[in-house]
């Protein structure tokens, strides 16, 4: 092998270097934002979580909200944002998941199902007639009818 030889082997030795060098970086950069996601969801889980933990006022109309007893008009309008607010973490969620940045471990625990407030009937009379799922990306509202079946509309034979 004479001088030219030498000379690519070292720049191939060269371009093999620096492609191991951006593709770790790339891998750090995927982790960090990774990590940053993470980070941002479990904060707006926090301060939903804290919302109620928070105020009395708030705990007791998600209390008769999940029961069904009597509210008044004010108390009906905070359970109801809240909710919104628990749709609109899950929405996020479920949107971080489905371009990569969290795996779907990501949707346990972040509203997603198997929440008291979602599973009370008056989320369902909520969900089914106010046109709230318009409002969300429709993907969404079909993987979150598909975790809580009993949001969806009766078909034409009452399933």
């Amino acid at each position: 092998m004479g001088w030219v030889g030498w000379k690519e082997a070292v720049a191939a030795i060269g371009v093999i270097l620096s492609l191991t060098f951006v593709a770790l970086e790339l891998r750090q950069n995927t982790k960090a934002i990774q990590a940053t996601v993470r980070n941002d969801l479990a904060a707006a889980s926090r301060e939903w979580t804290l919302a109620t933990a928070t105020s009395p006022e708030l705990a007791q109309a998600r209390v008769k909200w999940e029961a069904g007893d009597e509210m008044t008009a004010a108390e009906f309008i905070m359970v109801q944002q809240l909710a919104l607010g628990l749709l609109r973490n899950a929405e996020n969620v479920y949107l971080q998941v489905q371009n990569g940045s969290v795996d779907e471990s990501a949707l346990v625990g972040h509203g997603f199902r198997s929440i008291p407030l979602i599973e009370a009937d008056r989320f369902v009379v909520f969900w089914q007639n106010s046109g709230i799922s318009e409002k969300f990306n429709p993907d969404f509202v079909e993987a979150f009818e598909a975790q809580n079946p009993f949001l969806k509309f009766p078909d034409a034979e009452g399933r």
